[in-house]
């Protein structure tokens, strides 16, 4: 099958300088992949992204798209074929929301009812209702609004391939944590072709498919899927790159989907504290979380929270006083989603006395909870997978004999 984006010897050089930008990038994008390109400053990930769509000419080598040789096609016409998304949004501050979006298929020559529908629909698919933001303009948002309204221009036209350069770098962290869950989850709906550029290797883990790390000589030192490079890589500077911590970052790579949940007891708000005591007291957990009707998470009880009154006891029913005797519990902070990592899901855990994190469905109802063994039994599977050792339940017989 044809890439959809194929490089050949990419080399870009500027006058006067003696050594090339880019050096001889080779590389080969399947359709619908997500690909990062990492590295120190100055190592050329953002001069080789924009090679692809020629705001920077390359000095030598060949680009193609859908098989196509663009290297020297008209550049406005190679543009409006591929999506384009830069750090600082870049949205025009005197158009509206929808005049932003609009951009590339006004020059298309769309038509005004196809237009104000894809408006509309690329506003909803990237989370912003389109009644209340498609007449605000750029200063009345957010900066996470700017970036999803940039997202959406950047597919104003259905372009098979998006760039993105940096696009979430100048975002607070916890705004940007968010934003790159969301646009994992935009990506799986779209299934678009995108090259994206970061200086930062957890954010690369993340959400790359594969990644190309630069190296000092402006070339690509390896590109290859997030696993085989943080367990095998390919030269000292790679290794270097990644730096320690490499067992942690592996947690990108999984999801809490893919792993066994602990089997936690719970009950229901509506249970009395002495059958709270009793649950408790047949468990062999220490905590016990608590349900509301619709089976969300809404608190954890231990024993010593628990009235020690027998009367009152038997008595308190739920929600109870916080004082006087009456049932404490300590809240869920955040439970997590079946398609959170478990790193998310670690990040979760550290910050709960309990250190587990409930798993909801998308109606917020438990599905399990993850807790430190769950995690641990994670990590010694991709340990295992990682050095090639079979699980025991499927050890040969010559194995184990």
């Amino acid at each position: 099958m044809e890439a959809m984006i194929r490089l050949e010897d990419l080399t870009k050089r500027y006058p006067g300088q003696a050594e090339p930008a880019v050096d001889g990038v080779n590389m080969s994008i399947p359709e619908g992949e997500f690909v990062v390109l990492v590295g120190p400053s100055g190592c050329g990930k953002t001069t080789t992204l924009k090679m692809l769509n020629r705001l920077i000419e390359p000095t030598s080598g060949r680009i193609f798209l859908e098989g196509e040789d663009v290297t020297d096609v008209n550049p406005n016409q190679l543009r409006r074929r591929i999506g384009y998304v830069i750090q600082q949004v870049g949205l025009f501050p005197h158009q509206t929301i929808a005049d932003n979006i609009a951009t590339v298929p006004r020059l298309l020559g769309w038509d005004r009812r196809r237009i104000n529908e894809r408006v509309d629909e690329l506003l909803d698919l990237v989370g912003l209702e389109p009644a209340t933001y498609r007449d605000r303009y750029p200063k009345a948002l957010s900066g996470g609004q700017r970036q999803r309204a940039g997202v959406a221009r950047a597919m104003g036209a259905d372009p098979p391939v998006l760039l993105m350069d940096e696009p979430f770098g100048a975002i607070d962290p916890i705004t940007r944590d968010r934003l790159q869950n969301e646009f994992l989850r935009l990506q799986e709906e779209i299934r678009k072709t995108i090259v994206f550029v970061t200086h930062d290797i957890d954010e690369a883990v993340k959400m790359g498919d594969r990644i190309a790390i630069f190296n000092d000589e402006h070339q690509i030192a390896q590109f290859d899927i997030p696993e085989a490079l943080l367990t095998a890589p390919a030269d000292d500077f790679v290794r270097d790159f990644i730096g320690t911590g490499a067992a942690v970052k592996r947690l990108h790579l999984s999801r809490v989907g893919d792993i066994e949940l602990a089997d936690w007891p719970t009950a229901s708000t509506a249970t009395d504290p002495a059958s709270l005591r009793r649950r408790l007291t047949e468990s062999p957990r220490s905590w016990l979380l608590l349900l509301d009707q619709e089976r969300r998470p809404a608190g954890w009880v231990t024993s010593q929270s628990l009235p020690s009154d027998a009367k009152a006891a038997g008595s308190l029913a739920w929600p109870a006083p916080s004082s006087g005797g009456g049932l404490r519990t300590e809240p869920v902070t955040e439970a997590v989603s079946r398609d959170a990592t478990l790193y998310e899901a670690l990040d979760q855990m550290l910050g709960s006395r309990v250190f587990c994190a409930p798993v909801v469905d998308d109606q917020g109802a438990l599905c399990g909870v993850v807790d430190v063994d769950a995690l641990a039994k994670a990590i010694h599977e991709m340990r295992s997978s990682q050095n090639g050792d079979a699980p025991a339940g499927e050890r040969t017989e010559e194995e184990v004999g």
